[in-house]
């Protein structure tokens, strides 16, 4: 491989890389902003449910994203979808909310 090949092919994954993160932030804060199912935060962000779903597992393991209920799917009316947030404050304010029913 020539030295330009190599550059470009560098260039092109740097671009990536920074795609990657770019997506994988707007990802972040919509589950932030907002309780979504991934469904919900595709229609939202353009951002691959594919992709969304690697980004998923990534917080998963690194706990930074909660699951909070299963429910109904707003835009396929699924029944029984995730539905997650990457906001602590939510969570908590959610079990508080489940407290007070007992």
């Amino acid at each position: 491989m020539s030295t330009k090949n190599t550059q470009n092919l560098i260039n092109y994954l740097n671009d990536k890389d920074k795609e990657i993160k770019v997506q994988f932030n707007k990802v972040y804060n919509a589950f932030f902003s907002k309780p979504s199912t991934m469904y919900e935060v595709e229609k939202s962000t353009n951002v691959r449910r594919e992709n969304i779903c690697r980004y998923v597992n990534t917080l998963r393991k690194s706990n930074q994203i909660f699951l909070i209920q299963k429910r109904k799917c707003s835009i396929t009316s699924y029944p029984r979808v995730s539905e997650y947030t990457t906001n602590p404050d939510l969570l908590i304010e959610i079990h508080d909310d489940q407290l007070k029913l007992f």
